[in-house]
């Protein structure tokens, strides 16, 4: 877990936007299988594209069964985080397991 944590921390480190969050897809067998990081689409708040949409794109054909979402701060430490509305919806339609650290 550890070293999948040290992952998520570095791949929302690249991340451009206010709350920088990131996103690792697992298959059934536990194996990574896809990483993302929240991106700026629009130029107001609230316009960017979330991190669990980036799995969301490659879900079925990777099999990806489980997400494991972070957030971190201006140190590079963890935050809380829950994933939003929209994206619960879409995880419970593809059946996919959203868990966060520090939750």
């Amino acid at each position: 877990m550890k070293n999948y944590i040290e992952k998520l921390v570095r791949k929302a480190s690249q991340s451009n936007c206010q709350s920088r969050i990131a996103a690792i897809g697992f298959n059934k067998k536990g194996d990574c299988v896809a990483i993302g990081y929240n991106k700026k689409r629009f130029l107001r708040k609230g316009g960017g594209v979330h991190a669990e949409i980036e799995i969301f794109k490659v879900a079925r054909k990777r099999g990806v069964v489980k997400i494991l979402i972070c957030r971190i701060g201006k140190g590079k430490e963890l935050r809380p985080i829950e994933p939003c509305s929209n994206c619960k919806k879409i995880a419970l339609k593809l059946n996919i397991k959203i868990e966060t650290i520090l939750s």
